[in-house]
């Protein structure tokens, strides 16, 4: 049995960087530290954090005054961020800097008069943040081509619109949706900008590149089930591999899956824990 690793796995810098700092909050500041949310889409890595002492909890209300909360990496609503403030909490915004920018970009795009509209899971905490920055409401279009189409068809013709999209919207849905706006002849009063994370590109063109050469038997791939950029991988290889097993922990791995002859790739969505993707290799092993 031959296991090729892909080059893009474990942690992507947003992640690396929202992790490091929620544990030197655990150094500078003072206990107890609260996670508001989780602070990445991944059991494990939210698991590391709460046995180092942090208080998971869903709900600002849960929170007591005056202590160090740690907010999720993929953004903080507006009255969010104001209820904290009110209980005179400290915050540590791990917000990724990608996702910051797609922020400051909607934000522009709305003062200039464009109708914003956003590709993206309207339930995530990435879109709801985003959503929280602007004054006006913009269209939200998840991953349902049929909702694309009924949206899109009574907009005002003499409207400007500008497309932008969650840092972690699956690549290939993102060019289906520029190729609906070509056919509904939408491209001249359309702005789009590409906000796709290029760490989710990456992983995913790496994938597109190992299954094209057709000697790959089974991709494995390891992310939390209710993570996007996870689910970008899983899309991408349920289509062009022969066979895909997506789990969410190294101990979900059974002999019966392999075989002696196969050729197994293994990815992980960004974030994954590096030392998850280890323990994997191992298993598989």
């Amino acid at each position: 049995m031959k296991i090729l690793i892909a080059k893009h796995i474990g942690f992507c810098p947003g992640v690396k960087r929202a992790y490091n700092m929620a544990l030197q909050a655990f150094e500078t500041r003072p206990h107890p530290v609260y996670l508001l949310g989780e602070l990445v889409h991944n059991h494990q890595a939210v698991k590391m954090l709460v046995e180092r002492g942090a208080c998971l909890v869903n709900e600002v209300e849960e929170i007591p005054n005056q202590v160090t909360v740690v907010t999720r990496s993929h953004g903080l609503e507006r009255e969010t961020r104001r209820k904290l403030l009110g209980k005179g909490i400290n915050i540590v915004d791990t917000t990724c800097p990608r996702v910051q920018k797609v922020q400051v970009l909607a934000s522009e795009l709305e003062k200039k008069g464009y109708t914003i509209i956003i590709l993206g899971d309207p339930n995530h905490a990435e879109i709801k943040a985003l959503i929280s920055e602007l004054n006006t409401k913009p269209i939200v279009l998840g991953k349902d081509s049929i909702e694309w189409d009924e949206k899109l068809s009574p907009l005002p013709k003499s409207q400007p619109l500008a497309v932008i999209e969650q840092t972690t919207f699956p690549q290939q849905q993102y060019r289906d949706f520029c190729r609906l706006l070509e056919e509904k002849k939408l491209t001249d009063r359309c702005q789009i900008y590409n906000t796709l994370c290029p760490e989710t590109e990456y992983r995913q063109n790496e994938l597109f590149s190992h299954l094209q050469t057709g000697k790959i038997d089974t991709v494995v791939i390891l992310g939390g089930k209710h993570s996007s950029n996870t689910r970008g991988l899983y899309l991408v290889a349920n289509q062009h591999a022969p066979r895909t097993i997506w789990i969410e922990d190294p101990n979900e791995v059974r002999k019966s899956w392999f075989q002696p002859n196969q050729t197994i790739l293994i990815v992980s969505g960004a974030s994954t824990p590096d030392h998850a993707v280890k323990e994997l290799i191992k298993k598989i092993q």
